[in-house]
């Protein structure tokens, strides 16, 4: 997959077609030669539409079939699934990946004088090449997904949406390139398997302003629809297709969400196998909120957690804390042992951070810490564990955490952190208690800041105002890549998004390498309540 996109991606044109940016909207993003604001409409029938439920929906959509059983899909059809790994959209005109076909981007009202915005999570490789970026959106949606942030401007409609081109552009390279037309007639149709909050429309375009449209109904569940060439009056027309497109029209100051799992040609009986569920991001996944994406159902979402209903024998959550173990014997060791210090005795010292300390706020600790590598035992036995209260001034991250090996030189005041590998852990186990979800972060940065968490591996651990013994192993931890690696990390951060002017108190008693244990005892006391003084950190 890798190789491929080295060859599509060599010029800008690709970051102008595609935006993989929380922070900075892609207003507007099109081939240079479309006019999708265009009224010119020759076909508009969504007579006959047939469609048939992905195996990761529960929708009555179902395929035209005179059978009750189930029907497999004509998968030899399927010309683009995001779950296995496609990259494009293999539409048969661009063997070579040179022109753009089957290329994802994004539109808006933008050139005909709208404000809407396009945003996509921010998954982008740390300081990587800018053409991964693509690869790591499909890889962490399981889709090509975004937000629409709809704003009326000077637009008569207002909408946002993605597209590709069937055959692609003559030279991509030059500022106006000519576009190619390909006759895809032969798939009789198309099939589509999306999910989306508002209702979509799916439009096939002959040139830069005629196209035939039919409605893709909102679903919350990832559904398989197939519609003919017929259906749409586009029986001749797809002889001389440009582009496929998926447009949402919106409403001022409102937002919609639209993920694309995978693109077939025309079957009765559906074409892509999708398996899997969709999952709506929250807020607190440090996510776009009300974001579809693809979660697999085989991948396991369930944790290993205590639980009030467990029944026999329960197992203490100190048998899973050998690394950090303030339960039951304060004093025992005043900084987490992770067995890996580089040699300058500076790993595993708690720290606070605030977002890269841009002003999101600040972490109150029951008393100061003071300077460099103080031992904090009054905090530390005052919380039978280290507790806190975080202050967001404005939305962000804020937390604490501590580096695996230490720094590379103590001496330097901006020393790097030194990387360790910690895959023999085998994953975490966690005693804690916390106001809001508190997201574990493999952090892999070496030098002061740790960029967006977004990049970084990381699961959450749910929110619970009781103590709670969490594990979880390192498949558990999600990452924009396919897999988690945990060779090269430097620190461990736990962090809470916040709102602006809220709180949020937090406590870790314990820590340690993963267990497969389960059934861990549950403790009465208040974890927000010191041991010695009994004052509640407000």
């Amino acid at each position: 997959m890798f190789n491929k996109i080295l060859v599509i991606a060599t010029s800008a044109l690709l970051f102008s077609l595609v935006a993989c940016s929380d922070d900075n909207p892609s207003g507007g993003s099109v081939p240079p030669v479309t006019d999708e604001s265009s009224s010119s409409v020759t076909g508009t029938s969504s007579d006959d539409v047939g469609g048939s439920a992905a195996n990761i929906s529960s929708s009555s959509e179902t395929a035209n079939s005179s059978s009750s059983a189930k029907v497999p899909k004509n998968t030899a059809a399927c010309l683009w699934n995001a779950s296995k790994g496609d990259y494009l959209v293999n539409t048969g005109f661009d063997p070579d990946s040179l022109r753009y076909a089957g290329l994802w981007y994004n539109f808006s009202d933008d050139p005909a004088g709208g404000v809407t915005e396009i945003h996509m999570p921010d998954v982008c490789v740390y300081e990587g090449p800018e053409y991964d970026c693509i690869v790591a959106l499909l890889e962490f949606c399981g889709s090509y997904c975004a937000e629409f942030r709809f704003r009326k401007g000077l637009s008569n409609e207002i909408f946002a949406g993605m597209g590709f081109e069937v055959a692609g552009f003559d030279n991509p390279y030059v500022s106006n390139p000519i576009r190619l037309y390909g006759d895809i007639s032969d798939w009789g149709g198309i099939c589509v398997t999306y999910a989306a909050d508002r209702d979509v429309l799916l439009k096939l375009y002959t040139d830069s302003v005629t196209f035939y449209k039919t409605d893709l109904v909102k679903s919350n569940e990832f559904v398989e629809k197939c519609i003919t060439w017929d259906a749409l009056n586009a029986t001749e027309a797809s002889k001389h297709a440009s582009s496929i497109r998926f447009v949402m029209p919106g409403s001022d100051n409102t937002n919609g969400h639209l993920s694309i799992a995978a693109i077939g040609k025309y079957d009765a009986n559906g074409t892509c196998e999708v398996d899997g569920y969709a999952e709506v991001l929250t807020k607190g996944n440090g996510n776009l909120e009300g974001l579809f994406v693809l979660r697999s159902s085989s991948s396991g979402q369930t944790i290993v957690s205590s639980s009030s209903s467990a029944s026999g024998d329960c197992e203490v959550p100190q048998t899973v804390s050998g690394l950090w173990n303030r339960l039951s014997n304060p004093g025992s060791n005043d900084r987490v042992m992770t067995g890996l210090d580089n040699g300058t005795e500076t790993s595993g010292y708690w720290f606070s951070f605030g977002d890269d300390m841009s002003g999101v706020g600040s972490v109150k600790w029951p008393q100061s810490l003071g300077i460099e590598y103080t031992t904090g035992d009054e905090i530390y036995d005052y919380c039978m564990g280290v507790c806190g209260e975080l202050e967001f001034a404005k939305e962000g991250y804020l937390g604490i955490g501590f580096h695996v090996a230490g720094v590379v030189d103590p001496s330097e005041g901006d020393s790097p952190v030194a990387k360790a590998n910690i895959s023999e852990w085998g994953g975490l186990c966690v005693t804690y208690a916390s106001d809001a979800d508190l997201e574990v972060v493999l952090a892999y940065a070496q030098e002061s800041g740790f960029g967006k968490f977004s990049r970084m591996p990381k699961m959450t651990l749910p929110k619970s105002v009781k103590l709670k013994t969490v594990c979880a192993d390192w498949n558990k931890f999600m990452t924009v890549f396919s897999e988690v690696s945990t060779t090269f990390m430097t620190s461990i951060l736990f962090a809470v998004q916040g709102d602006a002017n809220t709180k949020s108190r937090f406590n870790i008693r314990g820590l340690g390498k993963y267990s497969e244990k389960t059934n861990f005892c549950e403790y009465d006391d208040d974890p927000f309540v010191s041991g010695k003084m009994g004052l509640v950190i407000k």
